[in-house]
């Protein structure tokens, strides 16, 4: 049986390279997009719009693909500094506005979602048959170097596109912490795994999209084989782009 991933935070069609690496991996794909965009036509790609500012869109957009595909296996939440580094370069206060709601807020909203999502259904019974193998919530950041990390290090310029200004690097962090004690929280609930991932443009899996596309599917489908989930203590730790699986290139 196929699985249905949902992919947010990293709209089509500026995502649509990661789409095709989850694509590659035999997935039915929910995605995010902006305002007009549209997949390429397969029968196993969705697109819907995600208005990050509401907490109703983000429960419209999770029941959404859930009546287009009739369940929700994984679901990542991408966040990639390269990307917002190229849309939030202003030190303005409306920009300040915007970014928070989209860098910070979307992803709290559809997160809290998600989760509320799958406790329900697990209450319902839903997979129980599938003990040991519940859906998955990654938590999946793309890192760059910052204007800070720049100014000490006058070399990084030379390898690093745009440099994250402090609305993108402040969004970042906020991005990390929340993942973390997301996963504090709720890594030992029966009803869902918790998955922190992270890379880098220095990373052979993280560099393309479509790679990493590839590679976080991969290491998801290495968590199904597992004879049990994966404890609060694997939970927490943050997996490098490009490990084999559970138990390997973890760390800290």
């Amino acid at each position: 049986m196929s699985k249905t991933i949902l992919i947010a935070g990293k709209d089509l069609p500026d995502g649509a390279e990661f789409v095709e690496g989850a694509e590659i991996k035999m997935r039915d794909i929910a995605v995010t997009a902006a305002k007009g965009a549209k997949p390429a036509a397969t029968a196993n790609i969705t697109a819907f719009e995600w208005l990050r500012t509401s907490p109703i869109n983000a429960r419209t957009l999770v029941l959404n693909a859930e009546t287009e595909f009739e369940k929700i296996d994984e679901a990542v939440l991408y966040f990639d500094e390269n990307y917002y580094s190229t849309k939030f370069n202003l030190m303005t206060p409306q920009e300040c506005s915007q970014s928070a709601d989209e860098m910070i807020l979307g992803y709290q909203y559809l997160a809290l979602e998600l989760l509320g999502r799958f406790e329900k259904k697990y209450s319902m019974g839903a997979g129980l048959e599938e003990k040991g193998r519940p859906p998955k919530l990654v938590f999946l950041i793309k890192k760059s170097c910052s204007e800070f990390e720049a100014a000490k290090n006058s070399s990084l310029r030379s390898t690093t596109p745009i440099a994250s200004g402090p609305l993108v690097s402040a969004a970042a962090a906020a991005f990390q912490t929340f993942a973390e004690n997301m996963a504090a929280l709720y890594g030992a609930r029966e009803y869902v795994t918790v998955l922190l991932a992270r890379g880098d443009n220095s990373n052979e899996s993280a560099a393309r999209d479509r790679a990493l596309g590839e590679w976080i599917c991969s290491y998801m489908d290495e968590v199904d084989n597992q004879k049990n989930k994966l404890s609060l203590k694997q939970s927490l730790n943050w997996i490098k782009a490009g490990a084999k699986g559970p138990g390997f290139s973890l760390f800290r």
